[in-house]
């Protein structure tokens, strides 16, 4: 099924792509438009720029582009009809009917296992409240006096209680009209050792999981009798992936903009006992595995984390690992360090708010915190020591800005009782140069190496785009073999196959145009984006020169492809073996590209007097 061109252009119209890309992006405002670190690809510079005025988003960095309908595909890895689903859903936009026939095969598994696990939450939150069942008034006593959490809170986050019975949650979900295989696929059934499709949370408190949009797409078990292992999750499914999920993030992504940074703790309970108690801008990581998936997730909302993993040598190890994934993302990071045997849950509980706000607030760089693991693993007596901590700082010296290597190194120097001078030779041989930084800043302006003439036709394409009175003039100025480059004239193409339909179009509809072909969406955001074809269009004399040079490079290639052609036929009519009749025709052909040649000709005379 297609959707009506005035369908999409509801939404078009309706949706602020600022809107919608902040929901996933942390965007700052840059001028006329908005900046952010790219959500496709790593980088330290901002270089992801969305623009409100054309309703397009262009990445300078990796080059993606388009408009609201192609962000979507690429955040959601969706396609063209889920995308549309997801913006107008998001943005109350009443779909068309039976929708239903526009989603493949795969949308509609992800669908309905999004739908079971909406129903599956429902159920294991009425178990909990159950007054009949022991288990379940156990686990709620657990929760809210052992834990100290409150109801709301329990109910905001879907907490709940799978039932012991072996096949109470299958049968329920059989009475909704699910089946066996769809709670499999789900990863909340599992085949017991007899082949029975059981509950994999049976008997256990069940955690919501849900995306940073707010949607269940898995589960978390815990246990109540000391069965181990004491968390068990969804597996990976169709709709889950732990390593790319934040626990919480729908909830607090909010707060985490307003705030300007993320907490990340590791589990659950550290997570609901910080949010309650007012830290809202937090997640969890879900266990100490952070992944570079979960970093790029947090570079969406902001650029600044602070990790709060617990102190002893896994959480340590945790906490390095995570801030090379984080910083590998261009974000800022610090440390905080809960003093042992606490972690932030207990500590609330039984140090209060006081003391744990007054941690958090004392927070370390990455450098304080490494030289202090390292300082406590080797100490700092002997050369040895010495040399191996310097070793390991070096890497870290090698990419900070010049300024922060200079203050670092004067502290690394008076920490160890060293001269600064050999910290900066360390440095410098393991650099390959002295004084070199890393790496370079992008900037907006872009660094395309591409020839005079392709620049102007997307200078062309810009300006009559972007300025309806050129429109018709510059429309009537060309023909589609004017622009030298298969692209261009597509675009060219379609922007008058535009023109006839829709006299005001932009280029979100000119993107919409080409909503599958990626090429075309990255040459139509970077046209709308690129601040160095805006240059000298407000005056006339610049887009006629744009214009002569533009048209005087396609008769340069044709005055040369006819060349050839002229060429060619020569070399045939020198055969003297060619048949009469085949010599007349050439002979003829060949008049007819003369005098095609001498029409190039004077035009290009013309057109350089002009």
């Amino acid at each position: 099924m297609f959707f009506p061109q005035e369908f999409l252009e509801e939404i078009r119209e309706k949706v602020d792509i600022v809107d919608l890309v902040s929901q996933y992006v942390d965007l700052k405002p840059a001028g006329k438009n908005y900046r952010a670190l790219c959500p496709f690809h790593e980088e330290k510079t901002p270089s992801f720029i969305v623009s409100p005025e054309k309703g397009i988003f262009h990445c300078f960095g990796c080059g993606v582009g388009g408009n609201i309908f192609s962000f979507i595909m690429k955040i959601e890895g969706v396609s063209f009809p889920e995308a549309v689903t997801i913006i107008a859903e998001k943005y109350g936009v009443s779909l068309p009917e039976r929708k239903s026939d526009f989603l493949s095969g795969e949308a509609l598994e992800r669908k309905r296992l999004l739908e079971l696990h909406r129903v599956l939450q429902r159920f294991y939150q009425a178990q909990l409240a159950n007054p009949q069942s022991q288990e379940a008034q156990k686990a709620k006593r657990y929760l809210l006096e052992e834990r100290g959490l409150k109801l709301e809170t329990v109910e905001r986050f879907g907490i709940g209680f799978s039932p012991p019975e072996s096949r109470a949650t299958l049968n329920y979900l059989m009475k909704q009209g699910f089946s066996g295989k769809e709670f499999l696929s789900s990863g909340a059934g599992v085949l017991g050792k007899g082949g029975q499709l059981l509950d994999r949370f049976r008997g256990r408190i069940t955690f919501a999981l849900h995306d940073d949009q707010g949607r269940i797409i898995g589960f978390a078990g815990r246990s109540l009798s000391g069965e181990t292992p004491k968390y068990v999750n969804t597996p990976d499914s169709p709709v889950f992936s732990k390593g790319k999920t934040l626990y919480g993030l729908f909830a607090a992504k909010g707060s985490i903009r307003r705030a300007g940074k993320a907490l990340v703790v590791e589990g659950y309970m550290d997570f609901l006992t910080l949010y309650e108690a007012g830290v809202e801008n937090c997640v969890a990581s879900m266990g100490t595995a952070f992944t570079s998936q979960q970093a790029s997730l947090l570079r969406r909302y902001t650029q600044q984390v602070t990790l709060c993993f617990d102190s002893d040598s896994a959480g340590e190890a945790a906490t390095l690992r995570g801030v090379e994934l984080l910083r590998a993302q261009g974000l800022e990071v610090k440390i905080v360090r809960i003093p042992p045997p606490f972690d932030p849950d207990s500590l609330l509980r039984q140090k209060g708010k006081e003391v744990l706000f007054k941690i958090l607030s004392q927070e370390m760089s990455y450098f304080d915190f490494y030289l202090e693991l390292l300082l406590k693993q080797h100490g700092y007596k002997t050369v040895e020591s010495k040399v191996k901590i310097i070793q390991a700082l070096v890497p870290y010296l090698q990419v900070v800005d010049v300024i922060e290597r200079e203050l670092r190194i004067k502290q690394l120097a008076r920490t160890l009782g060293v001269e600064e001078s050999l910290i900066y030779r360390a440095v410098e041989k393991a650099t390959g140069t002295q004084g070199k930084t890393a790496g370079k800043n992008s900037i907006l302006t872009t660094d395309l190496k591409e020839p005079g003439n392709i620049k102007a036709e997307k200078m062309i394409i810009k300006k009559l785009l972007e300025d309806l009175s050129y429109r018709e003039k510059l429309l009537e100025e060309f023909e589609e073999n004017d622009f030298s480059c298969s692209n261009n004239r597509r675009l060219w193409r379609a922007i008058n196959t535009l023109a006839l339909k829709k006299k005001d179009f932009s280029f979100a509809d000119l993107a919409a145009v080409f909503i599958n072909d990626s090429d075309m969406q990255r040459l139509i955001s970077e046209i709308a984006t690129r601040e160095d074809l805006e240059f000298g269009l407000e005056r006339e004399e610049v887009v006629q020169d744009l214009v002569r040079t533009v048209k005087k490079n396609a008769l340069s290639r044709r005055r040369k492809s006819t060349e050839r052609e002229l060429s060619r036929i020569s070399t045939q009519l020198s055969k003297s073996t060619l048949p009469e009749e085949e010599r007349r025709k050439l002979k003829a052909l060949l008049q007819d590209k003369l005098k095609e040649y001498d029409q190039i000709l004077k035009k290009e005379k013309e057109s350089i007097k002009s």
